[in-house]
């Protein structure tokens, strides 16, 4: 490690975070982002990593210290320490965020790597800008930096975005075929089990006297009704278990249902 004896570091944390199955399934699961880091840590450090601190199912538009990991990991953290992520958007995807947690980090001695996003570079560094014979540094007291860290941030935004609308878009392809996404069944269907070539999916099936109350609840909110009279009346009109104005509500709201038989247009 060039220029940065040892004796200068404490300990050694990594930070992953993970918000869905979409991420896991892209490669950057909690295990594969632990895995790169541990490599960088031992190839540059010739050490094993203190700690990890793993954030799963959190998306990283929520402020860093309101992440339970992260906000753990900022409790034990000192001077000389080494935080470790792999890319900028695993600590955070807001840049107000990122420039308001870096001078922080600085402040307190931190050095912070993104190994997979500028490898040996350290983007927060003890002094930067200021100590001389360490290690190239990302100096934040630099505007260019700055704006720089901004622009990466809002790529960053967009990746994500890119990727919430792909699933978007695949859930409602699936959901137009009569698949469930997820969830329980919606009122008027039942799972049933199928085959998808290597995959099973899961189906979504009529069932007849829930889809007689669907047609009722869509023929009277064309009425007019709102959902605590409709409610009412479908109690009283059919021998069902009672719904709730909010259930009412819910069925009239809900989305993806693929409900060809009992589409609200077709209800007359």
């Amino acid at each position: 490690m060039s220029g940065n004896p040892l004796k200068q570091i404490n300990n050694i944390y990594g930070y992953v975070r993970v918000s869905t199955d979409e991420q896991v399934k892209s490669g950057i699961s909690l295990e594969t982002q632990k895995q790169q880091i541990s490599e960088f840590v031992r190839e540059k450090y010739n050490r094993e990593v203190t700690e990890f601190f793993a954030d799963e199912g959190i998306s990283g538009t929520h402020a860093v210290l309101d992440r339970p990991a992260s906000r753990d990991m900022t409790d034990v953290i000192d001077r000389h320490d080494v935080v470790i992520c792999t890319r900028l958007d695993r600590l955070s995807r807001s840049s107000s965020d990122l420039l308001g947690l870096i001078p922080v980090l600085q402040d307190i001695g931190i050095t912070l790597y993104f190994c997979e996003q500028f490898g040996e570079m350290p983007i927060v560094y003890p002094d930067a800008g200021r100590s001389k014979g360490l290690d190239a540094k990302f100096d934040m007291n630099s505007m260019a930096n700055q704006i720089m860290l901004m622009v990466l941030s809002a790529v960053a935004e967009i990746e994500h975005a890119t990727i919430k609308d792909r699933f978007a878009a695949g859930k409602l392809d699936w959901a137009s075929r009569g698949y469930a996404i997820g969830g329980s069944a919606p009122y008027g269907f039942r799972h049933e089990e199928v085959k998808t070539g290597s995959k099973t999916r899961k189906k979504l099936v009529e069932v007849p006297e829930e889809q007689v109350v669907l047609k009722t609840i869509y023929k009277l909110h064309k009425r007019g009704l709102g959902p605590r009279k409709i409610a009412k009346q479908v109690n009283s009109m059919h021998n069902i278990p009672p719904l709730t104005h909010s259930k009412v509500q819910r069925i009239l709201n809900r989305k993806f249902q693929g409900v060809p038989d009992a589409d609200r247009k077709s209800v007359v």
